[in-house]
C-alpha cells in the first residue's frame, strides 16, 4: 500500500510539473507576441515623431507659407512691450450706458381677446390688437 501511495504521489507531482511547464510555455508565447507588437508600435511611433519633426522645421514652414499660401515677409516687425503678469493691472473705468426710453404701456400690451357677448356675434371670438396694421376678421355661425 505504501508503494502505491508513493508511486501515485510521484506521478501526481510529475503531472503537476508538466502542467506548470505548459502554462509557463503558453505565457512565454503570449509575452513574445506582445513584445513583437510593442516593437512594431514603437517603430511606428518613431516614424511619426520623425514626420512631425520634419513638418515643424522653420525652413519647411517658411517655404510652405511663401510658395503655397503666397505669404510675404513683412517690411517691418513691431515688438510689443513686455507686460509683467506678477503686477496687478489697474481696474478699468466703467461708465454706465445711457438709459433707453421706455415704450408707453398701451403699445407694449399684448393682444386681448374680446368675449363674443361684446361683439354681437355668436360662436366666435375677435382679437383686439393695438398694432395698426393688423386686421381682425370675425365670423359668425348660424
Amino acid at each position: 500500500m505504501l508503494n502505491v501511495v508513493s508511486v501515485s504521489l510521484v506521478v501526481g507531482t510529475l503531472l503537476a510539473v508538466v502542467v506548470a511547464q505548459a502554462i509557463l510555455a503558453n505565457g512565454q508565447v503570449k509575452l513574445s507576441g506582445l513584445q513583437h507588437e510593442l516593437s512594431l508600435e514603437q517603430s511606428l511611433h518613431r516614424q511619426g515623431e520623425l514626420a512631425v519633426a520634419q513638418l515643424e522645421t522653420p525652413s519647411r514652414i517658411v517655404g510652405s507659407a511663401t510658395n503655397q499660401l503666397r505669404m510675404v515677409h513683412p517690411d517691418q516687425v513691431t515688438e510689443l512691450p513686455f507686460v509683467s503678469l506678477s503686477a496687478p493691472l489697474p481696474t478699468p473705468k466703467i461708465t454706465p450706458r445711457p438709459a433707453t426710453p421706455v415704450a408707453p404701456a398701451s403699445a407694449a400690451a399684448p393682444a386681448a381677446t374680446v368675449p363674443p357677448s361684446q361683439t354681437g356675434l355668436t360662436g366666435s371670438t375677435t382679437k383686439a390688437s393695438s398694432h395698426p396694421a393688423s386686421t381682425t376678421t370675425a365670423t359668425s355661425t348660424p
